[in-house]
């Protein structure tokens, strides 16, 4: 079965492909931000908000309420909320469609406007610490008729309109998620070339949330496999298991609001002709997937595809063990179904391809394109093999042999 139906799709692995230059690693300026970037920031919240008046018309209430830490990043273009532990003390978005207020604790007011809010247009309804946010949303709900994203007596639910909105990322948001790919691949890539053969997975681990908090990017999970256990366990973690040929590190980093996962794999010497052809295999999955990262495709193509390139192999059958992809984005992880049934991607939607072959992985982070994908973490300084699609060249990662 042709993996690649249509005639105008070739992919060409180049096994002498060279390291693109190396690009900036996206950290943020110091300081205040450039006009222009304020600018950029407010008129994509201006834009938000007018969806939400049209929803707010479209319910038949006054007011919408945003509690769940996706939708207020989303509102706000990226609020980056650091050092609050309970969900009781996170900050929260209410709009009319008109105006719009950030809801938070008075311990926080001061930090959140000056480092993440100003000159975008919010005031302010701010709850005492001594009084908790349950006093506050009370208040605003009280006597209005108000629809939310979180469950509320006498209030609407809005979480699946809000759904849409998040999926696919403005201009604004692409620009940010680019930056911080660019953050995440240059970790991984710099842990994998320094790590040392007995090195323990934490300990790789600990030095990849040590680069990504350098730089700005909070880490969410890490995941290193040394040798052959990605093989017994598709979701590793990291354990005091020591790397002696091969290690796959995965990574996950979020920054403003914002969710990329990467992957590179890495050996000393000559690879076992395990891992080679595992990861040969992987690598051909990642140029499929990334084929298939159009708007209108879905997970069905990618399944026929992988059953094609794993016939009558070793591993005929590991699409079994773990799905070829996920949405992500705004939320760390979301899967690309509803109700049993594979949703069609949309342009401009972040998704995770992470196909996993023995115990080999080739996973990154690409956002949907209607010339293909583009993927936010692409290789800097490191081996790649190129994929010809449709004209368009993707590189994608190859093993680093140190």
């Amino acid at each position: 079965m042709d993996p690649f139906p249509s005639g105008d799709v070739r992919i060409d692995l180049d096994d002498e492909g060279k390291p693109p230059a190396p690009s900036e690693n996206g950290v943020h300026p110091a300081g205040v931000p450039p006009p222009s970037q304020v600018s950029a920031r407010r008129a994509d919240i201006d834009a938000k908000q007018e969806q939400l008046a049209h929803m707010v018309e479209t319910v038949g209430c006054e007011a919408i309420l945003l509690l769940v830490p996706a939708h207020v990043a989303w509102f706000t273009s990226g609020l980056n909320v650091r050092g609050l532990i309970a969900e009781s003390e996170r900050p929260g978005v209410y709009t009319n469609g008109r105006q719009r207020w950030l809801l938070c604790s008075n311990v926080d007011t001061h930090r959140l406007f000056d480092e993440e809010l100003d000159q975008l247009g919010f005031q302010l309804k701010e709850w005492t610490w001594s009084g908790g946010r349950a006093d506050l949303l009370m208040n605003v709900t009280t006597g209005r008729k108000v629809a939310g994203d979180r469950p509320f007596p006498n209030m609407p639910v809005l979480t699946d309109r809000l759904r849409p909105f998040l999926r696919v990322l403005s201009a604004v948001e692409q620009e940010a998620y680019r930056s911080l790919g660019r953050v995440l691949a240059h970790a991984v890539e710099a842990t994998a070339r320094t790590l040392s053969r007995g090195q323990t997975e934490q300990e790789v681990a600990g030095q990849v949330g040590h680069r990504l908090l350098h730089r700005g990017a909070d880490v969410v999970a890490v995941s290193v496999t040394a040798d052959n256990r990605g093989e017994r366990f598709r979701r590793a973690g990291f354990t005091p298991a020591e790397i002696t040929e091969t290690c796959v590190i995965q990574a996950t980093a979020q920054r403003d609001g914002l969710y990329a996962t990467a992957s590179r794999a890495v050996s000393f010497g000559h690879p076992p002709e395990a891992f080679r052809g595992g990861f040969e295999r992987a690598l051909r999955l990642a140029a499929l997937y990334r084929v298939q990262s159009l708007p209108g495709e879905t997970l069905v193509t990618a399944r026929a595809g992988e059953q094609a390139i794993l016939a009558g192999t070793p591993h005929e059958f590991d699409g079994r063990l773990s799905q070829p992809g996920y949405g992500t984005g705004r939320l760390v992880a979301e899967e690309l179904r509803r109700a049993g049934q594979d949703e069609k991607l949309a342009a401009g939607q972040a998704v995770v391809w992470q196909p996993r072959v023995g115990p080999a992985a080739v996973v990154d982070t690409v956002l949907v394109d209607p010339d293909g994908a583009n993927c936010i973490t692409p290789p800097e300084d490191w081996p790649f093999k190129r994929a010809i699609v449709r004209g368009k060249a993707h590189d994608i990662p190859d093993i680093l042999i140190r």
